[in-house]
């Protein structure tokens, strides 16, 4: 198969998944809340969620890497994926919906880690933006959270099913489309992902990183419950995503204008600092009307992290174990920052309400901007780096 028709095959996949990821991500929470789960129940169950998906994202990643099929893994998953959603929207015990949501995340959460990672491997192949990839995901989670908001307003939250089930469903589809990307013949293995995990500079990488998008991921669980709990609808939670996902689209297709100007990490403080006023913005509003304003600068802050912290962590991993890094990453910083945002976040709603869950993330995120202040003085005094070149020198 042409490279290009690679291209246009994950950006097929890359907008119906990240459909399936809006009305999962952003209304399951509000589905539980309505068959009648607390928030701090609602916060355990997607704690499930999430050590299922650290335990399951790496296992799959290295696979993928082993067999060097990343193809191969995700049809598996999606396949699984479908036939557990037929299941779990039918029940509404906790301790059942607890079980289905750990088998259904062990299937679901690996899917998006491994397809920008096959996205990154095919535009460095094409020599492409990774960012006019994966902005079709972008878009597919834009255009699906306004047009979800309708539909579930219409049907009734209860329905979830049946929308999550059309788009995942052509994911599965599409997937049988797609093309591996291998870039070199070392196979992984298992000395190698170890010490990929023990070196200090990716580790520390990670551990500041997750400051971060562990209030990225907080705001991702309780926004939706936030904007009801303030007199919005489901229609409004798909107008924020929307708004958000859009300025977050901008970023992905234009980054490549500024960030080839200076180093990955400088764009990550950046990114890092917009967090914390964002944050403080939400603890202050009033209206849910509020939260659409605020959402103009998620592309401004989750866009260029990401972005920029992708492609850094690209640059320092051994090009065998591309997936396992990628997914590895993905995992900590979504996966393990979700485990502590639903868990601490559900807390601090129930005991100290909403605004003040925002104010702790406002300083958590502030606390990682600094911490990756230091990390890049660091690295400028080990001359790892310059002070504003792109490159890395080690």
């Amino acid at each position: 198969m042409p490279l290009k028709n690679k291209s246009v095959c994950l950006m097929a996949f890359m907008f119906f998944f990240f459909s399936a990821m809006t009305i999962l991500g952003t209304y399951l929470p509000v589905y539980l809340k309505d068959i009648g789960f607390s928030s701090v129940e609602i916060g355990w169950l997607l704690a499930i969620a999430s050590v299922a998906s650290i335990i399951a994202q790496p296992f799959c990643a290295y696979l993928s890497d082993k067999y060097k099929s990343i193809k191969g893994t995700l049809i598996v998953c999606l396949g699984c994926v479908v036939l557990m959603a037929c299941i779990l929207f039918q029940v509404q015990s906790f301790a059942v919906i607890a079980l289905l949501l750990f088998i259904f995340f062990c299937f679901f959460s690996p899917i998006n880690p491994l397809g920008e990672s096959l996205a990154q491997k095919t535009a460095m192949k094409e020599n492409v933006s990774f960012g006019k990839i994966r902005v079709w995901g972008s878009l597919g989670f834009a255009i699906t959270a306004l047009v979800s908001g309708y539909i579930l307003a219409a049907i009734g939250i209860e329905n979830i099913l049946y929308p999550f089930l059309l788009v995942i469903t052509l994911t599965l589809l599409i997937s049988f489309k797609l093309s591996d990307v291998n870039t070199t013949d070392k196979k992984a293995t298992i000395i190698d992902a170890l010490k990929m995990g023990t070196d200090r500079k990716f580790l520390c990488f990670l551990i500041f990183s997750l400051l971060i998008t562990t209030t990225h991921r907080t705001n991702d669980h309780f926004m939706g419950i936030y904007i009801v709990e303030l007199g919005g609808s489901e229609s409004l939670i798909g107008w924020a995503i929307f708004i958000g996902v859009i300025t977050e689209s901008l970023v992905f297709v234009f980054g490549w204008l500024w960030f080839r100007r200076f180093h990955e990490l400088t764009f990550i403080m950046i990114g890092g600092a917009l967090y914390s006023f964002r944050w403080i913005g939400m603890a202050l509003i009033g209206s849910p009307e509020s939260i659409l304003f605020l959402q103009l600068l998620h592309g401004a802050s989750f866009g260029v992290f990401y972005l920029s912290a992708f492609q850094y962590v690209t640059k320092i991993l051994p090009k065998n174990l591309l997936a396992t890094g990628h997914v590895f990453f993905l995992t900590v910083i979504f996966g393990v920052g979700g485990l502590i945002g639903s868990l601490a976040g559900g807390v601090i709603i129930d005991h100290f309400g909403m605004a003040n869950l925002y104010l702790c993330m406002a300083m958590l995120a502030a606390m990682g901007t600094i911490s990756f202040i230091i990390y890049r003085l660091a690295l400028v005094r080990k001359k790892e780096v310059t002070r504003d070149s792109y490159e890395l020198k080690g």
